[in-house]
């Protein structure tokens, strides 16, 4: 059996399914009778031309296997052909299956919808464990994008999977947003527990806010950019598991700026932990900056470039004048 003359069969198996359902009969309330409706539907239009039958456990990717052909099956009762599909990692693929579809059921309207699994990915979403994200509207352009087949993309290594799934959810970031765990082994590890800036011990919080303010040289713009701390919070939160309640306390209060009222609380405060500051330039991953400065530097340069950045951050008084010397 082709491809074109298994998808011949599975398209009447869906016709007759939505006739089915639009008429009341029953074998469309629930994911199980779903399945069941499936493959009774496959083995009538397939007559004697194929064995249809399920995978080898209840668990297995994908749900039904016909003379090679797998077909998933999604059922569900909320008003949208967006969903979530299996791990990426198909820990428990069918190997018997080498072509998979998709058969997607909305209990809503009620209709069923078929397609290539590959062809209604459109990226994968990271929860506790990395899955496919499906849109049965078209939009499956994940594979396509990576150039891939399912097959091939199922034969790569995790890593390799990871590389692939980190640049596609990178693309899909907003401004300000970051990616918050990816288990790759080059990546950087957080702690399981979210811990409270304000309850670290003065060195870390020391520590801490030199890399925060390496990172984010936006935080010298002006007073009305309201926005200049949101790349700390998402830095602490992201790279140390750390929340800061008050961002900006941690560069303007009297404890870390000094006890002289008014002036610029942040420059003194950056001032007061320039050493920290100048370890961290030292001691960083180059990834860090490529992902926050947006460009790869060496060591012995970035002290040089933070203090560009930070001027371009505030022209009008550039705060390098005051910090260089230091």
């Amino acid at each position: 059996m082709t491809p074109e003359e298994f998808e011949a069969r599975l398209d009447q198996s869906v016709r007759t399914m939505n006739q089915q359902a639009r008429a009341g009969m029953p074998g469309y309330s629930n994911a199980d009778e779903l399945e069941e409706t499936v493959l009774a539907q496959l083995k009538i239009a397939c007559e004697d031309d194929a064995n249809a039958e399920p995978t080898f456990h209840d668990s297995a990717f994908p749900d039904i296997v016909v003379n090679g052909f797998g077909v998933e099956v999604k059922f569900t009762s909320r008003s949208t052909w967006h969903g979530t599909g299996n791990s990426i990692f198909e820990g428990m693929r069918d190997e018997a299956a080498s072509h998979v579809y998709l058969v997607y059921f909305r209990s809503d309207i009620p209709e069923a919808r078929w397609s290539r699994y590959e062809n209604c990915i459109k990226g994968v979403r990271i929860s506790h464990s990395p899955r496919y994200m499906i849109d049965m509207d078209g939009g499956g352009n994940f594979f396509r994008d990576l150039d891939l087949t399912l097959e091939a993309f199922k034969d790569l290594d995790m890593k390799d999977k990871m590389v692939l799934v980190k640049e596609d959810v990178q693309k899909r970031l907003k401004e300000g947003e970051r990616l918050w765990w990816f288990g790759d082994d080059q990546d950087h590890t957080i702690p399981v527990n979210v811990r409270l800036y304000r309850n670290l011990d003065t060195s870390r919080q020391s520590a801490l806010r030199a890399e925060a303010a390496l990172m984010c040289p936006e935080i010298f713009q002006g007073s009305r950019k309201r926005s200049k701390y949101d790349g700390i919070a998402v830095y602490l939160l992201t790279q140390h598991g750390v929340l800061a309640s008050n961002v900006r306390d941690m560069f303007s209060a009297g404890s870390v700026a000094g006890p002289e009222r008014g002036g610029d609380y942040i420059l003194r405060s950056v001032k007061n932990n320039i050493k920290a500051i100048r370890k961290a330039a030292a001691e960083l991953d180059d990834a860090l900056f490529v992902e926050y400065w947006g460009e790869s530097c060496l060591p012995e340069n970035r002290m040089t470039r933070w203090f560009e950045l930070i001027d371009a951050a505030k022209p009008t008084d550039p705060p390098s004048a005051h910090l260089r010397e230091d």
